[in-house]
């Protein structure tokens, strides 16, 4: 469906640092000389209000080529349907030749995740979610998975490295 682009999401609970790690992982791509794409989801209920949308002004401003906000059925990209499914979104993203596209939020889409824990109640995330691949804590967890890798929230730098080499390929054009 994204005719290759590598996607990533980061997701987890409201305030625990999304839109912060994404700003960041968009500048170091950008900064790559990468052509990088985000798109948010807006969890809190409603249509995203076009004054108050921080989060994707952020993402545009970090160097997001397109960025966009989805809630309640209203992709913020002046295009209005009754619903909006995440496989239609990216639809748009694969329009632009964009060679990497962060999903902020979508938790249950299928794609790679870095989830954020913030809580020891956080934990059941990683439970919860499907093809997660790697964590961010804000304390060393006990109980670690063979499969993702794991980064104190202090450890940013090393996440975004990991990221660039992992996560971002070279253009396939």
């Amino acid at each position: 469906m994204t005719n290759n682009i590598p996607i990533i999401q980061v997701v987890g609970y409201k305030n625990s640092g999304k839109t912060t790690l994404v700003c960041r992982m968009i500048e170091s791509v950008a900064a790559k000389g990468l052509q990088v794409s985000a798109c948010k989801h807006h969890g809190h209920g409603g249509e995203p209000d076009a004054v108050t949308t921080t989060d994707s002004a952020r993402h545009s401003s970090a160097g997001a080529i397109m960025s966009g906000v989805e809630g309640d059925g209203m992709l913020q990209l002046n295009i209005r349907q009754d619903h909006w499914k995440l496989d239609k979104i990216l639809r748009f993203y694969q329009l632009i030749e964009t060679d990497v596209l962060i999903l902020e939020g979508f938790k249950k889409a299928p794609y790679p995740k870095v989830v954020l824990i913030n809580r020891e109640s956080d934990l059941k995330l990683l439970d919860e979610l499907e093809n997660v691949i790697a964590v961010i804590s804000t304390f060393d967890i006990q109980f670690k998975k063979d499969h993702i890798v794991y980064f104190l929230r202090e450890q940013e730098e090393e996440f975004i490295e990991w990221f660039l080499e992992k996560g971002v390929r070279p253009p396939l054009r």
